[in-house]
């Protein structure tokens, strides 16, 4: 089997994760942002993103230099603040501000490398107090619980792959 083929086959399909999750969350985000969010959090802004939670992303891969498990660890994340937090709504408002906290986490608690969070503000078109308020909010609703078993993480990946055929 030819080696370029198989790397550029594996580039197509950790893309497409990130792709993947981007789909999932703009769905969720069709659904809640029709709700009334009764909650206001530090994610929420007064107007929504003027770049595509796709693109976003993109951004944020391309400069944070994280690992692709990190995106799927920030995607189990949200899932944990929607499961324990029933007054939170990830809508339009927020969803790129609970994305990008999510994978400077994942980042922090995943990789062996990574950056000061005023390298990241600027990746994620914040303030460095903007993104330590986010952190901080973030891990109090996570309940600082970071840590994803193997068995979770492959769930995950495995629906996002088979979601990103669809």
């Amino acid at each position: 089997m030819d080696v370029e083929y198989v790397g550029v086959k594996q580039e197509f399909l950790e893309d497409s994760i990130i792709y993947s999750i981007a789909r999932v969350l703009d769905e969720i985000v069709r659904e809640t942002d029709i709700i009334e969010s009764p909650q206001q959090t530090a994610f929420h802004t007064n107007k929504k993103p003027a770049i595509s939670l796709a693109k976003y992303l993109e951004r944020i891969q391309m400069y944070s230099y994280c690992s692709n498990e990190c995106f799927i660890l920030a995607l189990i994340y949200i899932d944990r603040i929607q499961q324990k937090n029933q007054d939170v709504v990830i809508n339009s408002f927020c969803v790129h501000r609970f994305m990008f906290a999510c994978i400077i986490l994942s980042i922090k608690y995943n990789d062996d490398d990574y950056y000061k969070n005023d390298y990241y503000a600027k990746v994620g078109g914040i303030t460095i107090s903007e993104i330590n308020k986010l952190e901080q909010e973030l891990l109090t609703l996570l309940d600082y619980e970071l840590y994803v078993s193997q068995q979770q993480y492959y769930f995950y990946k495995d629906k996002l792959m088979k979601y990103a055929k669809l």
